[in-house]
């Protein structure tokens, strides 16, 4: 819980994802303020003083930029429907990446995060930086494949991400390049830095761990770097020894078979979600995927009275429901993908395939919500029910994401299929703009609203709900019932 209340109630706190890459978040009064480089605006500023110049001296005239897109390719960086248009660009630039790179380091100014209601220093050659950063954009954007899909730019969605936390077109700063907005604290859940280059002051830190807002840092595939949290929160003894205790006894078997419960009907609503446009496009494949559907139902049901005295004496048993489960679900979701794309099975670590890739990435970045949720109730990350106890494995957060993946990543990267839009990889797996676009997806995916206890809640605050629940449960105060997706 948060140290302090916030200033006012918000029944649905938002998830804040900053991936863009030289922005500064800070403190003021009770705002998160975020600050970052407007792109598109220096990009308009170089071609404006590029073109002056070249006037000037009366080598060649070039037309003003323009957003029309029946304008010609000239040298310059065009904007249209927020994406950037590379120019032709001769092979022999290719050679200048590196002095480029060299003079944007020069010309560049510091942000510094010392005091967030200061402006960044004018500097009289920042035009040259600018046209340097322009130009290797250009180079990078025309090394992108035809293929990639379209999608907002980071800048975008971050300013969308910002005026639908405030609930309003937040209060608006420009200074030279740079934006400005800021958000109410209270009205946040979580913080995660998912990108490189980005400054988080020490006053903003603080701020956050006192509010119970978690904060974390996520790596370029989407895995858990780090996470921060106010000290008080490892202080609630009584629910962690409840929670070690439970092991031993009826209760911990009962936790363990409602994870596995909650994950097979997830599982099995996915599967009815997904195929229900089978049955009148193509009837046979239909009634191969109504097999599966009917196999894990049954099998949930076998779970129904299940006891136990100790976890010990009964987990193989119970590990073998599980895989049982999986290999029912992942053999559903190859009839699913039949003829889209190819798909080998499921595979965990080194997969390379298209599909196992972006379950993966998205399944690391579900791990960091649900590891944020369970430090925040007060619970041990490493003491599970039903994954086995090992050093550096968080068990009890891969026991309750269970019942978030099918309904969470599952869905997410199965629509982008159903979509026709192309899932690539390389030899290091997949390429960055499909991991902007699995990531995009999942992120409105946990904004979504859902029915859940009588109201409609989005799936991000539904974690947070479940671990809370999980940690009156392991203190023996209510029966502990898995998460429920629709179909």
């Amino acid at each position: 819980m948060p140290l302090f209340p916030p200033p006012e109630s918000v029944e649905h706190p938002a998830d804040l994802v900053v991936d863009v890459f030289g922005t500064f978040l800070g403190k003021r009064s009770e705002r998160l303020v975020i600050r970052w480089r407007n792109f598109q605006d220096s990009q308009q500023q170089v071609v404006a003083a590029t073109n002056d110049a070249d006037k000037s001296d009366g080598s060649h005239i070039t037309e003003p930029v323009s957003n029309d897109s029946s304008q010609s390719e000239s040298e310059s960086l065009t904007i249209q429907d927020d994406k950037l248009i590379p120019p032709a660009i001769d092979d022999a630039s290719d050679g200048a990446e590196v002095a480029l790179a060299e003079s944007l380091a020069e010309a560049e100014p510091e942000c510094s995060g010392a005091d967030s209601d200061s402006s960044p220093p004018a500097n009289p050659d920042q035009h040259l930086a600018d046209e340097a950063a322009a130009r290797l954009l250009a180079i990078w954007a025309r090394q992108s494949a035809a293929s990639e899909v379209r999608l907002p730019t980071p800048v975008a969605r971050l300013q969308n991400q910002v005026e639908e936390i405030a609930g309003f077109v937040s209060e608006r700063r420009v200074t030279g390049p740079w934006q400005e907005r800021a958000v109410p604290m209270s009205r946040l859940r979580s913080v995660t830095i998912a990108g490189r280059g980005i400054t988080v002051s020490s006053d903003l830190i603080e701020a956050l761990v006192e509010r119970g807002i978690g904060l974390s840092f996520l790596s370029g595939r989407g895995q858990p770097v780090a996470q921060l949290s106010a000290p008080g929160l490892s202080g609630t003894v009584q629910t962690r020894r409840s929670q070690l205790a439970a092991y031993e006894t009826a209760l911990g078997v009962d936790l363990a078979v409602e994870f596995i419960r909650g994950k097979l009907r997830n599982q099995k609503h996915q599967l009815q979600y997904s195929g229900k446009y089978l049955k009148a496009s193509d009837p046979v494949r239909f009634e191969r995927l109504l097999r599966k559907i009917k196999a894990m139902g049954a099998l949930r049901k076998q779970l129904l009275d299940f006891q136990a005295a100790s976890l010990d004496l009964v987990r193989d048993k119970l590990m073998g429901y599980e895989g049982t489960g999986a290999r029912i679900y992942w053999e559903g979701v190859a009839i699913l993908l039949e003829g889209r794309v190819e798909f080998p099975g499921r595979s965990t670590r080194g997969a390379l395939d298209p599909v196992n890739s972006s379950l993966n990435y998205g399944y690391g970045i579900l791990y960091s919500q649900v590891a944020a949720a369970i430090s925040n109730a007060g619970l041990e990350l490493y003491a599970g029910f039903l994954h086995v106890d090992r050093p550096g494995k968080p068990a009890l957060v891969l026991d309750l994401v269970e019942e978030f993946r099918a309904p969470i990543v599952d869905r997410s990267v199965l629509a982008i299929v159903n979509q026709g839009i192309s899932l690539e990889t390389d030899e290091h797996g997949l390429k960055s703009a499909t991991r902007k676009l699995v990531a995009h997806r999942i992120l409105e995916r946990l904004s979504t609203a859902v029915p859940y206890e009588g109201k409609r809640w989005t799936l991000g605050t539904i974690i947070q709900n479940q671990a809370r629940h999980l940690a009156v449960a392991v203190r023996g105060e209510r029966k502990y019932r898995a998460f429920a997706s629709r179909w």
